[in-house]
């Protein structure tokens, strides 16, 4: 069932992703939708930040991945995945993206999860970010967890 938040700031973004963190369980695949700029690499911030990584979160766009070492939790890694760069599912199959989305002592966070589609075959959290009205702030967050 898909739930629908509007978001007005940077605060109500964080709580939204703190709250979403709070049920994500290992081997749980967030995939974040939405263009550029809309919020998605916060949203995988907060949700690390939840999980105690203080390292300095940001989009593995040139990396395609970043891996986190998560201590005192269930959760043994986060895999923080940016796809906008991939063109094709082999590209993926190549460097062993079933391997860790699979991981299920693990979570994955998925910018751009378009191209993955087909791989993606457990259950996913999905979460849509979209502008709304003005691009600074506001935002609606579409949701299924």
């Amino acid at each position: 069932m898909t739930k629908s938040i509007k978001i007005k700031n940077l605060t109500e973004t964080n709580e939204f992703a703190k709250k979403i963190s709070k049920k994500i369980k290992p081997g749980d695949v967030i995939c974040l939708f939405g263009d550029l700029g809309v919020g998605k690499t916060v949203i995988a911030k907060s949700i690390c930040k939840y999980f105690g990584i203080s390292d300095d979160v940001i989009s593995p766009t040139f990396n395609i991945l970043k891996s986190y070492k998560v201590k005192n939790s269930k959760i043994k890694n986060i895999y923080h995945f940016d796809l906008y760069r991939i063109k094709d599912e082999e590209e993926l199959i190549n460097i062993g993206f079933e391997d860790y989305i699979l991981d299920n002592s693990s979570i994955s966070i998925i910018e751009w999860p378009e191209v993955a589609s087909k791989l993606l075959l457990k259950k996913i959290i999905k979460i849509e970010i979209l502008y709304d009205g003005d691009i600074e702030q506001n935002r609606i967050i579409n949701y299924e967890v």
